[in-house]
């Protein structure tokens, strides 16, 4: 027979059961909504004129220039840079010391560092436009194209400027921003006509170098001529700093050293 209390027993073990298949319900439900596809960050971006420029020595330059070469990177290490810098801004001043004719040249950037300029087809330059257009406080820039947002917000993006006749626009990221390697990430994604570095019209003197075994390989280029529209002619000086050494090196000998030609030919000096 079942008593009052046997059945007041039975109901409470009927709720326990339901409450538990409801909670590994619940859970399951959860699990599913974890499990289900996000929107892709994106970053907060502001204007132009509210984006500070980097302000580099020649030394960082020439340093991102050499890590470029040897880091296929989005982003380059700024310790590793700034560690570069130092050894390079002690080299150059060497060569300065020992050869004062050539204290007068210095690194030339040949674009805007942490700048890139994206070509973007119709749809997705509006979807852009369309959040920046008249906006002066920051923005947070989700497009719905999530390839595209999730790289943005990878690089870091900052700031950006809109130029609506052509379908154009200009990212601003960090300084460290290894911009080929950027701009070879963009113009691979659906939606970009075309991504480059922001680049410096015209042309000039420069210094570019190479480390090997220790040693560091020095090309100082002096450009002169129409410059603005390419320099007519130049004059290319070259150095080997060994320690405290500094010993400068015969052009036509200087084609038979490995690090020198690779320079010259990777900078289409002549």
């Amino acid at each position: 027979m079942t008593t009052r209390h046997g059945r007041k027993c039975g109901i409470a073990v009927i709720a326990v059961l339901l409450a538990a298949c409801c909670a590994l319900a619940a859970g399951c439900s959860d699990s599913t909504q974890s499990d289900a596809p996000r929107e892709a960050a994106a970053p907060v971006v502001v204007r132009p004129d509210a984006w500070e420029s980097p302000m580099l020595t020649e030394a960082d330059i020439l340093a991102h220039r050499l890590l470029q070469r040897e880091d296929g990177g989005l982003l380059l290490g700024a310790a590793e840079r700034s560690d570069l810098a130092d050894e390079i801004a002690l080299v150059l001043s060497q060569i300065r010391d020992a050869y004062p004719a050539v204290a007068d040249i210095t690194v030339r950037a040949d674009y805007a560092f942490g700048e890139l300029l994206l070509g973007l087809e119709p749809p997705l330059f509006e979807a852009v436009a369309s959040l920046l257009d008249g906006q002066t406080e920051p923005v947070v820039l989700h497009t719905g194209d999530a390839a595209f947002d999730t790289l943005n917000e990878r690089l870091g993006l900052t700031a950006a400027d809109v130029f609506s006749s052509f379908k154009t626009v200009i990212f601003y990221f960090n300084e460290h921003l290894n911009v080929p390697a950027a701009a070879a990430a963009y113009a691979a994604l659906e939606g970009v006509e075309y991504a480059e570095p922001n680049v410096y019209l015209g042309d000039g003197s420069d210094i570019d170098a190479a480390k090997s075994a220790g040693r560091w390989y020095v090309i100082v280029r002096r450009a002169w001529g129409d410059c603005p529209a390419g320099c007519i002619n130049e004059e290319l000086l070259f150095f080997i700093v060994d320690n405290a050494e500094v010993n400068q090196v015969d052009p036509a000998r200087a084609m038979d050293i490995a690090e020198f030609r690779e320079l010259v030919m990777n900078r289409g000096w002549q």
